[in-house]
Protein backbone atom coordinates (compact mmCIF):
# COMPACT_ATOMS: atom_id res chain seq x y z
CA UNK A 1 0.00 0.00 0.00
CA UNK A 2 2.87 2.14 0.61
CA UNK A 3 4.30 2.06 -2.87
CA UNK A 4 0.87 3.12 -4.11
CA UNK A 5 0.63 5.91 -1.92
CA UNK A 6 4.58 7.03 -3.13
CA UNK A 7 3.74 6.62 -6.37
CA UNK A 8 0.09 9.02 -5.99
CA UNK A 9 2.86 11.54 -3.79
CA UNK A 10 5.14 11.94 -7.37
CA UNK A 11 2.90 11.42 -9.93
CA UNK A 12 1.47 15.02 -7.68
CA UNK A 13 4.96 16.22 -7.85
CA UNK A 14 4.97 15.49 -11.87
CA UNK A 15 1.75 17.33 -12.77
CA UNK A 16 2.92 20.41 -10.19
CA UNK A 17 6.11 20.90 -12.26
CA UNK A 18 4.23 19.92 -15.48
CA UNK A 19 1.45 22.66 -15.44
CA UNK A 20 4.27 25.13 -14.15
CA UNK A 21 5.99 25.35 -17.31
CA UNK A 22 2.85 25.15 -19.29
CA UNK A 23 1.69 28.23 -17.01
CA UNK A 24 5.35 29.75 -17.76
CA UNK A 25 4.40 29.55 -21.73
CA UNK A 26 1.40 31.45 -21.50
CA UNK A 27 3.61 34.11 -21.23
CA UNK A 28 6.35 33.69 -23.89
CA UNK A 29 4.32 31.29 -26.30
CA UNK A 30 7.37 31.75 -29.07
CA UNK A 31 10.24 31.01 -26.80
CA UNK A 32 9.94 27.17 -25.98
CA UNK A 33 11.29 24.90 -28.20
CA UNK A 34 8.17 21.94 -27.67
CA UNK A 35 6.48 20.54 -25.31
CA UNK A 36 8.10 17.36 -25.09
CA UNK A 37 10.97 19.45 -23.18
CA UNK A 38 8.34 20.20 -20.65
CA UNK A 39 8.04 16.23 -19.63
CA UNK A 40 11.09 15.45 -19.80
CA UNK A 41 12.57 17.94 -17.63
CA UNK A 42 9.88 16.93 -15.18
CA UNK A 43 10.28 13.79 -15.02
CA UNK A 44 14.43 14.17 -14.04
CA UNK A 45 12.73 16.82 -11.78
CA UNK A 46 10.85 13.37 -10.23
CA UNK A 47 14.05 11.63 -9.99
CA UNK A 48 15.87 14.27 -8.10
CA UNK A 49 12.65 14.48 -5.77
CA UNK A 50 12.71 10.64 -5.45
CA UNK A 51 16.19 10.39 -4.49
CA UNK A 52 15.59 13.33 -1.55
CA UNK A 53 13.14 11.20 -0.43
CA UNK A 54 15.00 8.29 0.11
CA UNK A 55 17.91 10.25 1.79
CA UNK A 56 14.91 11.43 4.39
CA UNK A 57 16.05 15.41 3.30
CA UNK A 58 14.07 18.28 5.21
CA UNK A 59 10.55 19.09 3.23
CA UNK A 60 11.67 22.17 3.17
CA UNK A 61 14.59 22.14 1.43
CA UNK A 62 13.06 19.74 -1.41
CA UNK A 63 10.42 22.64 -1.56
CA UNK A 64 13.43 25.26 -2.37
CA UNK A 65 14.87 22.65 -4.45
CA UNK A 66 11.83 22.13 -6.62
CA UNK A 67 11.29 26.30 -7.04
CA UNK A 68 15.58 26.61 -8.22
CA UNK A 69 15.37 23.56 -10.59
CA UNK A 70 12.10 25.32 -12.21
CA UNK A 71 13.79 28.50 -12.08
CA UNK A 72 16.85 27.71 -13.55
CA UNK A 73 15.49 24.88 -16.16
CA UNK A 74 12.81 28.16 -16.93
CA UNK A 75 15.87 30.47 -18.06
CA UNK A 76 17.26 27.93 -20.33
CA UNK A 77 14.09 26.83 -22.07
CA UNK A 78 12.78 30.42 -22.23
CA UNK A 79 15.62 32.34 -22.45
CA UNK A 80 14.34 34.87 -20.04
CA UNK A 81 16.11 36.92 -17.57
CA UNK A 82 16.44 34.70 -14.21
CA UNK A 83 13.96 37.18 -12.36
CA UNK A 84 11.57 36.85 -14.55
CA UNK A 85 11.92 33.15 -14.34
CA UNK A 86 11.79 33.90 -10.15
CA UNK A 87 9.10 36.23 -10.53
CA UNK A 88 6.52 34.18 -12.92
CA UNK A 89 7.69 30.27 -10.66
CA UNK A 90 6.97 32.25 -7.07
CA UNK A 91 3.56 33.22 -8.52
CA UNK A 92 3.09 29.92 -9.65
CA UNK A 93 3.76 28.84 -6.63
CA UNK A 94 1.59 30.57 -4.60
CA UNK A 95 -1.02 29.78 -6.49
CA UNK A 96 -0.16 26.01 -5.73
CA UNK A 97 -0.73 26.65 -1.95
CA UNK A 98 -3.68 28.58 -1.92
CA UNK A 99 -5.44 25.91 -4.17
CA UNK A 100 -3.70 22.97 -2.13
CA UNK A 101 -5.18 24.46 1.24
CA UNK A 102 -8.34 25.88 -0.30
CA UNK A 103 -8.95 21.75 -1.13
CA UNK A 104 -7.70 20.93 2.58
CA UNK A 105 -10.15 23.50 4.29
CA UNK A 106 -13.35 22.51 2.11
CA UNK A 107 -12.34 18.40 2.98
CA UNK A 108 -11.46 19.21 6.96
CA UNK A 109 -15.34 21.40 6.73
CA UNK A 110 -17.23 18.43 5.12
CA UNK A 111 -15.91 15.60 7.00
CA UNK A 112 -15.83 18.16 10.43
CA UNK A 113 -12.54 17.63 11.49
CA UNK A 114 -10.63 20.21 12.62
CA UNK A 115 -7.37 18.03 12.33
CA UNK A 116 -8.00 17.38 8.56
CA UNK A 117 -5.28 19.39 7.61
CA UNK A 118 -2.46 17.40 10.55
CA UNK A 119 -3.64 14.17 8.95
CA UNK A 120 -3.26 14.89 5.44
CA UNK A 121 0.19 16.35 5.51
CA UNK A 122 1.56 14.25 8.13
CA UNK A 123 1.18 11.02 7.15
CA UNK A 124 0.21 9.05 3.68
CA UNK A 125 -3.75 7.85 3.43
CA UNK A 126 -6.84 7.34 1.62
CA UNK A 127 -7.88 10.36 2.92
CA UNK A 128 -4.48 12.24 1.51
CA UNK A 129 -4.98 10.61 -1.91
CA UNK A 130 -8.41 12.01 -2.26
CA UNK A 131 -7.10 15.31 -1.26
CA UNK A 132 -4.57 14.70 -3.96
CA UNK A 133 -6.82 14.07 -6.14
CA UNK A 134 -9.36 16.66 -6.00
CA UNK A 135 -6.12 19.46 -5.57
CA UNK A 136 -4.38 18.46 -8.97
CA UNK A 137 -7.96 18.38 -10.49
CA UNK A 138 -8.82 21.84 -9.28
CA UNK A 139 -4.85 23.19 -10.57
CA UNK A 140 -5.26 21.75 -13.93
CA UNK A 141 -8.81 23.26 -14.17
CA UNK A 142 -7.44 26.39 -13.08
CA UNK A 143 -4.92 26.41 -15.40
CA UNK A 144 -7.37 25.50 -18.78
CA UNK A 145 -9.38 27.90 -17.48
CA UNK A 146 -6.22 30.71 -17.76
CA UNK A 147 -5.11 29.52 -21.31
CA UNK A 148 -8.60 29.82 -22.62
CA UNK A 149 -8.49 33.31 -21.18
CA UNK A 150 -4.99 34.27 -22.40
CA UNK A 151 -5.18 32.77 -26.09
CA UNK A 152 -2.29 35.28 -27.01
CA UNK A 153 0.95 36.04 -24.99
CA UNK A 154 0.31 37.86 -21.72
CA UNK A 155 1.99 41.00 -20.66
CA UNK A 156 3.02 41.16 -17.15
CA UNK A 157 5.13 43.54 -14.96
CA UNK A 158 7.81 41.35 -13.21
CA UNK A 159 8.58 43.31 -10.03
CA UNK A 160 4.69 43.62 -8.94
CA UNK A 161 4.23 39.87 -10.01
CA UNK A 162 7.39 39.42 -7.46
CA UNK A 163 6.24 41.70 -5.09
CA UNK A 164 2.60 40.00 -5.44
CA UNK A 165 4.13 36.97 -4.90
CA UNK A 166 6.39 37.77 -1.92
CA UNK A 167 3.34 39.39 -0.01
CA UNK A 168 0.93 36.79 -0.73
CA UNK A 169 3.52 34.06 0.26
CA UNK A 170 3.91 35.78 3.74
CA UNK A 171 -0.03 35.81 4.50
CA UNK A 172 -0.32 31.95 3.12
CA UNK A 173 2.53 30.86 5.19
CA UNK A 174 0.61 32.55 8.54
CA UNK A 175 -3.29 31.35 7.17
CA UNK A 176 -1.55 27.86 6.40
CA UNK A 177 -0.18 27.45 9.91
CA UNK A 178 -3.61 28.58 11.07
CA UNK A 179 -5.22 26.02 8.65
CA UNK A 180 -2.66 23.30 10.18
CA UNK A 181 -3.85 24.12 13.96
CA UNK A 182 -7.59 24.30 13.21
CA UNK A 183 -9.01 23.03 10.04
CA UNK A 184 -12.25 25.40 10.41
CA UNK A 185 -15.00 27.34 8.89
CA UNK A 186 -12.21 30.82 9.81
CA UNK A 187 -9.44 29.05 7.56
CA UNK A 188 -12.21 27.75 4.79
CA UNK A 189 -13.47 31.58 4.89
CA UNK A 190 -9.84 32.77 5.24
CA UNK A 191 -8.91 30.82 1.75
CA UNK A 192 -12.05 31.15 -0.21
CA UNK A 193 -10.90 35.36 0.34
CA UNK A 194 -7.15 33.78 -1.66
CA UNK A 195 -9.35 32.20 -4.00
CA UNK A 196 -11.00 35.66 -4.93
CA UNK A 197 -7.62 37.47 -4.64
CA UNK A 198 -6.11 34.83 -7.32
CA UNK A 199 -9.45 35.88 -9.41
CA UNK A 200 -8.79 39.21 -9.02
CA UNK A 201 -5.03 39.19 -10.15
CA UNK A 202 -6.62 37.08 -13.07
CA UNK A 203 -8.47 39.61 -13.72
CA UNK A 204 -6.10 41.95 -13.49
CA UNK A 205 -3.38 40.36 -16.03
CA UNK A 206 -6.12 40.18 -18.84
CA UNK A 207 -7.10 43.93 -19.02
CA UNK A 208 -3.31 44.97 -18.40
CA UNK A 209 -2.53 42.15 -20.74
CA UNK A 210 -4.72 43.89 -23.06
CA UNK A 211 -3.81 47.40 -22.10
CA UNK A 212 -0.26 46.37 -23.58
CA UNK A 213 -1.55 45.07 -26.47
CA UNK A 214 -3.70 47.87 -27.70
CA UNK A 215 -0.64 50.15 -27.19
CA UNK A 216 1.51 47.88 -28.91
CA UNK A 217 -1.29 48.05 -31.54
CA UNK A 218 -1.49 51.80 -31.61
CA UNK A 219 2.30 52.27 -31.89
CA UNK A 220 2.21 49.62 -34.70
CA UNK A 221 -0.80 51.83 -36.80
CA UNK A 222 1.20 55.13 -36.10
CA UNK A 223 4.76 53.61 -37.54
CA UNK A 224 2.53 52.45 -40.38
CA UNK A 225 0.78 55.99 -40.97
CA UNK A 226 4.45 56.97 -40.92
CA UNK A 227 5.55 54.98 -43.46
CA UNK A 228 2.10 55.69 -45.76
CA UNK A 229 3.47 59.41 -45.34
CA UNK A 230 6.85 58.21 -46.35
CA UNK A 231 5.75 56.53 -49.52
CA UNK A 232 2.83 59.14 -50.57
CA UNK A 233 5.64 61.53 -50.64
CA UNK A 234 7.73 59.43 -52.21
CA UNK A 235 5.33 59.03 -55.01
CA UNK A 236 4.58 62.47 -55.14
CA UNK A 237 8.10 62.98 -55.92
CA UNK A 238 8.07 60.39 -58.67
CA UNK A 239 5.30 61.68 -60.13
CA UNK A 240 6.67 65.71 -60.40
CA UNK A 241 9.98 63.44 -61.98
CA UNK A 242 7.86 61.84 -64.79
CA UNK A 243 6.31 64.84 -65.48
CA UNK A 244 9.72 66.52 -65.54
CA UNK A 245 10.79 63.77 -67.92
CA UNK A 246 7.95 63.70 -69.97
CA UNK A 247 8.44 67.53 -70.49
CA UNK A 248 12.34 66.92 -71.30
CA UNK A 249 11.50 64.45 -73.68
CA UNK A 250 9.68 67.00 -76.11
CA UNK A 251 12.55 68.62 -76.30
CA UNK A 252 14.75 65.77 -76.78
CA UNK A 253 12.81 65.08 -79.50
CA UNK A 254 13.00 68.05 -81.56
CA UNK A 255 16.98 67.77 -81.28
CA UNK A 256 16.76 64.22 -82.41
CA UNK A 257 14.37 65.48 -85.11
CA UNK A 258 16.50 67.85 -86.52
CA UNK A 259 19.80 66.17 -86.25
CA UNK A 260 17.92 63.51 -88.96
CA UNK A 261 16.83 65.98 -90.59
CA UNK A 262 19.86 67.07 -91.37
CA UNK A 263 21.62 63.42 -91.90
CA UNK A 264 23.84 62.97 -88.76
CA UNK A 265 23.09 59.46 -88.23
CA UNK A 266 26.00 58.80 -86.10
CA UNK A 267 24.89 62.12 -83.77
CA UNK A 268 21.40 60.77 -83.59
CA UNK A 269 22.45 57.74 -82.45
CA UNK A 270 24.80 58.58 -79.45
CA UNK A 271 22.20 61.16 -78.12
CA UNK A 272 19.72 57.91 -78.38
CA UNK A 273 22.17 55.69 -76.62
CA UNK A 274 22.55 58.68 -73.93
CA UNK A 275 18.42 59.01 -73.60
CA UNK A 276 18.64 55.30 -72.35
CA UNK A 277 18.03 55.77 -68.43
CA UNK A 278 15.39 58.73 -68.73
CA UNK A 279 13.42 56.54 -71.59
CA UNK A 280 13.96 53.40 -68.97
CA UNK A 281 12.17 56.32 -66.25
CA UNK A 282 9.40 56.69 -68.64
CA UNK A 283 8.16 53.12 -69.08
CA UNK A 284 5.51 53.39 -66.08
CA UNK A 285 2.29 51.71 -67.08
CA UNK A 286 -1.03 53.36 -67.35
CA UNK A 287 -4.16 51.18 -66.25
CA UNK A 288 -6.12 53.07 -64.16
CA UNK A 289 -5.76 56.47 -65.64
CA UNK A 290 -5.44 57.75 -61.54
CA UNK A 291 -2.16 58.89 -61.16
CA UNK A 292 -1.43 57.81 -57.33
CA UNK A 293 -3.17 54.16 -58.23
CA UNK A 294 -0.72 53.90 -60.88
CA UNK A 295 2.29 54.56 -59.22
CA UNK A 296 1.05 52.21 -57.00
CA UNK A 297 0.39 49.27 -58.73
CA UNK A 298 3.81 50.13 -60.93
CA UNK A 299 5.51 50.00 -57.68
CA UNK A 300 4.04 46.76 -56.46
CA UNK A 301 4.39 45.28 -59.83
CA UNK A 302 8.39 46.13 -59.85
CA UNK A 303 8.65 45.16 -56.41
CA UNK A 304 7.20 41.86 -56.90
CA UNK A 305 9.01 41.05 -59.75
CA UNK A 306 12.44 41.31 -57.68
CA UNK A 307 11.20 38.64 -55.61
CA UNK A 308 10.26 36.77 -58.57
CA UNK A 309 6.21 37.15 -57.78
CA UNK A 310 4.10 37.07 -60.86
CA UNK A 311 1.85 39.77 -60.73
CA UNK A 312 -1.02 39.88 -63.09
CA UNK A 313 -3.15 43.56 -63.09
CA UNK A 314 -6.76 43.51 -65.13
CA UNK A 315 -8.49 47.23 -64.86
CA UNK A 316 -10.60 49.31 -66.16
CA UNK A 317 -10.25 53.13 -66.05
CA UNK A 318 -11.13 54.04 -62.47
CA UNK A 319 -11.90 57.07 -60.56
CA UNK A 320 -12.40 57.70 -57.04
CA UNK A 321 -14.53 60.39 -56.75
CA UNK A 322 -13.45 62.57 -54.00
CA UNK A 323 -11.08 60.06 -52.41
CA UNK A 324 -7.99 61.83 -51.13
CA UNK A 325 -4.83 61.26 -52.94
CA UNK A 326 -3.39 60.05 -48.99
CA UNK A 327 -6.52 57.97 -48.53
CA UNK A 328 -5.63 56.25 -51.59
CA UNK A 329 -2.31 55.70 -51.26
CA UNK A 330 -2.72 54.48 -47.42
CA UNK A 331 -5.83 52.22 -48.87
CA UNK A 332 -4.03 50.26 -52.06
CA UNK A 333 -0.51 50.72 -50.51
CA UNK A 334 -1.62 48.54 -47.47
CA UNK A 335 -3.10 46.05 -49.74
CA UNK A 336 -0.46 45.65 -52.30
CA UNK A 337 1.99 45.64 -49.00
CA UNK A 338 0.43 43.15 -47.92
CA UNK A 339 -0.22 40.33 -50.80
CA UNK A 340 3.66 40.99 -52.15
CA UNK A 341 4.67 40.13 -48.47
CA UNK A 342 2.34 36.79 -48.34
CA UNK A 343 3.16 36.19 -51.43
CA UNK A 344 7.06 36.36 -50.89
CA UNK A 345 6.50 33.70 -47.59
CA UNK A 346 5.84 31.00 -50.27
CA UNK A 347 8.60 29.15 -50.32
CA UNK A 348 7.44 26.07 -52.75
CA UNK A 349 4.80 26.69 -55.61
CA UNK A 350 3.60 29.10 -57.70
CA UNK A 351 3.80 32.44 -56.17
CA UNK A 352 1.52 35.23 -57.49
CA UNK A 353 -0.43 38.26 -57.04
CA UNK A 354 -3.77 39.41 -59.20
CA UNK A 355 -5.27 42.79 -59.03
CA UNK A 356 -8.51 43.22 -60.92
CA UNK A 357 -10.44 46.63 -61.05
CA UNK A 358 -13.85 47.25 -62.22
CA UNK A 359 -16.51 49.95 -63.28
CA UNK A 360 -19.89 49.46 -63.84
CA UNK A 361 -21.32 53.40 -63.85
CA UNK A 362 -20.96 54.35 -60.48
CA UNK A 363 -20.00 51.19 -58.62
CA UNK A 364 -16.52 50.43 -58.14
CA UNK A 365 -14.97 46.65 -57.71
CA UNK A 366 -12.00 45.93 -56.65
CA UNK A 367 -10.51 42.36 -56.28
CA UNK A 368 -7.05 41.51 -54.97
CA UNK A 369 -5.96 38.02 -54.96
CA UNK A 370 -2.74 36.50 -53.86
CA UNK A 371 -0.79 33.06 -52.97
CA UNK A 372 -0.31 32.28 -49.28
CA UNK A 373 1.40 29.71 -47.08
CA UNK A 374 -0.69 28.28 -43.79
CA UNK A 375 -3.96 30.16 -42.59
CA UNK A 376 -3.98 33.71 -41.03
CA UNK A 377 -4.36 34.67 -37.68
CA UNK A 378 -8.37 35.15 -36.83
CA UNK A 379 -9.58 36.05 -33.39
CA UNK A 380 -13.67 37.18 -32.51
CA UNK A 381 -13.72 36.83 -36.46
CA UNK A 382 -10.65 39.87 -37.74
CA UNK A 383 -7.70 38.81 -38.91
CA UNK A 384 -4.75 39.46 -36.22
CA UNK A 385 -1.29 40.59 -37.54
CA UNK A 386 1.16 37.21 -37.69
CA UNK A 387 4.33 39.39 -36.77
CA UNK A 388 5.53 40.05 -33.56
CA UNK A 389 6.24 43.78 -34.06
CA UNK A 390 2.74 43.85 -35.44
CA UNK A 391 2.85 44.56 -39.00
CA UNK A 392 0.93 42.31 -40.71
CA UNK A 393 -1.65 41.68 -42.58
CA UNK A 394 -4.52 42.44 -39.51
CA UNK A 395 -3.30 45.84 -39.20
CA UNK A 396 -2.98 46.69 -42.87
CA UNK A 397 -6.01 45.75 -43.34
CA UNK A 398 -7.26 47.54 -40.57
CA UNK A 399 -5.88 50.98 -41.76
CA UNK A 400 -7.39 49.81 -45.51
CA UNK A 401 -10.51 49.31 -43.76
CA UNK A 402 -11.13 52.05 -42.22
CA UNK A 403 -10.89 54.31 -45.57
CA UNK A 404 -13.15 51.72 -46.89
CA UNK A 405 -15.93 52.74 -44.29
CA UNK A 406 -15.46 56.27 -45.15
CA UNK A 407 -16.51 56.29 -48.32
CA UNK A 408 -19.47 53.58 -47.93
CA UNK A 409 -17.68 50.97 -48.78
CA UNK A 410 -17.26 47.11 -47.83
CA UNK A 411 -14.82 45.47 -47.64
CA UNK A 412 -14.36 41.27 -47.18
CA UNK A 413 -11.37 39.11 -47.06
CA UNK A 414 -11.46 35.29 -48.00
CA UNK A 415 -9.42 32.60 -47.64
CA UNK A 416 -8.66 28.92 -48.41
CA UNK A 417 -6.51 26.76 -50.70
CA UNK A 418 -3.48 28.27 -50.41
CA UNK A 419 -5.19 31.65 -51.79
CA UNK A 420 -5.65 35.09 -50.06
CA UNK A 421 -8.79 37.02 -51.62
CA UNK A 422 -9.33 40.61 -50.87
CA UNK A 423 -13.25 41.70 -51.92
CA UNK A 424 -13.72 45.71 -51.83
CA UNK A 425 -16.90 47.28 -53.02
CA UNK A 426 -18.25 50.28 -53.33
CA UNK A 427 -21.97 49.83 -54.91
CA UNK A 428 -23.11 53.14 -54.75
CA UNK A 429 -20.18 54.75 -55.67
CA UNK A 430 -17.33 56.47 -53.03
CA UNK A 431 -19.38 58.67 -51.09
CA UNK A 432 -17.41 60.63 -48.14
CA UNK A 433 -19.31 59.65 -45.20
CA UNK A 434 -17.19 61.11 -42.57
Amino acid sequence: MNTIFQLCELAAYFLEALICYFFIQLFFPEKAKGKLSFFLLSGVLLLTLQLADSLHVYPFLVTLWFVFYICMTTVLIFHVDVFYAVSLVSFYILCVYIIDFFCISVMGVFLKNQQFAQMVIAQLSQWRLVYQAADKLLLTGAYFLARKAFRRELAYNPRMMFLTSGLGLCGVGFLSWLTIQETSLHALFGWSMCIILLFLIYFLLLFYSKYVGEQKQRIALEMKEQMIDREYGLMVRQQREQEELSHDMKNHLLVLSSMIGEGKMTEAQTYLERMGEPLRQLEMMVWTGNPVLDVLLNNARNSAAKKKIRFTIQADALTLGDMEDRETCSLFSNLLDNAVEAADRVEKGDRWITVKMRKAGDMVFIELSNSMTGRPSVKDNRLVTTKREGTGHGLGLKSAERVVERYGGSLVCEYGDGVFTVLVSFLEGLRDLS
